[in-house]
């Protein structure tokens, strides 16, 4: 039997509380992985830039811009991204049977990665921006790009379906087992409040210069999530280690969220300009 104790209003709390903060640390690296690979590898080119907190300024004559820069500039980034989520997939893989909270981290950073980019080629499609760009000077024609687009919602549905077992396991740090007495309080607690309030915080911070790809990539998460969450609760019951579980709070996941939040908020709040 699960301990009612364990199920509390406050283990609740402190559940998402700790999944809220990692996702939030994680999708702040997985945006600034992208933000920063595009304005080093503009410096490759000689493309002077401004930025800021949030947005990327290019200030390059038409003529100026090449094949090469294109590719490099704009297909770097989700080639990083990608490659992070991979790792970090398998490196939560490897502590599938650890009980450290580290594994929350790993979670939401492959969670948030892979949607970065499968969500961002379908966004980027339809706005003509970011990795558009690589793809319209590839010269692909729409029937090409519609492909690109399904790709990118294949790839969802993908990582929905790969991954959804493997969060189920996440659920040894808090508890000996997992079945029908606590799949929707893991479930809520562990993925779906932590969803909401973590892309609430983000929408915030990124306030009042919210961009496209951060307005509109939520859907994909949202899908991966749900998809998730419809498969974890039809799963047979889990069973882990007999040992005493605590469920206790992440001060270190707290205070990290924080202090990327606010610094990195302030770092970049006026815009800075390079001149390549």
């Amino acid at each position: 039997m699960i301990s009612r104790h364990n199920l509390s209003r406050k283990n609740f709390w402190i559940i998402v509380i700790n999944s809220i903060a990692a996702f939030v640390i994680s999708y702040l690296f997985v945006f600034y992985l992208n933000h920063f690979s595009i304005i080093f590898t503009a410096g490759m080119f000689e493309h002077n830039i401004s930025f800021d907190f949030s947005q990327i300024n290019y200030h390059v004559n038409p003529s100026d811009w090449t094949h090469d820069s294109v590719k490099v500039i704009f297909g770097t980034g989700p080639l990083l991204v990608f490659i992070t989520g991979l790792l970090s997939l398998l490196a939560y893989s490897a502590l599938s049977e650890e009980t450290e909270k580290i594994k929350i981290f790993l979670l939401w950073l492959s969670l948030n990665a892979l949607n970065f980019v499968f969500s961002g080629i379908i966004i980027g499609i339809i706005f003509k921006i970011r990795i558009a760009h690589l793809f319209i000077w590839m010269y692909l024609n729409d029937s090409q790009l519609l492909m690109m687009a399904m790709l990118g919602f294949f790839g969802i549905l993908i990582t929905a379906l790969f991954i959804s077992k493997r969060i189920a396991f996440s659920a040894n740090t808090y508890f000996n087992k997992l079945d029908e007495n606590n799949y929707p309080f893991f479930i809520m607690s562990q993925l779906i409040v932590p969803f909401i309030g973590g892309a609430i915080i983000v929408i915030i911070y990124f306030l009042p210069q919210i961009q496209i790809t951060e307005t509109y990539n939520w859907i994909g998460l949202a899908l991966i999530i749900i998809i998730c969450s419809i498969l974890i609760s039809k799963l047979d019951p889990v069973y882990f280690d007999e040992d005493q579980k605590g469920i206790q709070i992440s001060w270190p996941f707290i205070y990290i969220s924080i202090f990327l939040l606010i610094t990195l908020r302030i770092v970049f709040h006026n815009e800075i300009y390079i001149n390549w």
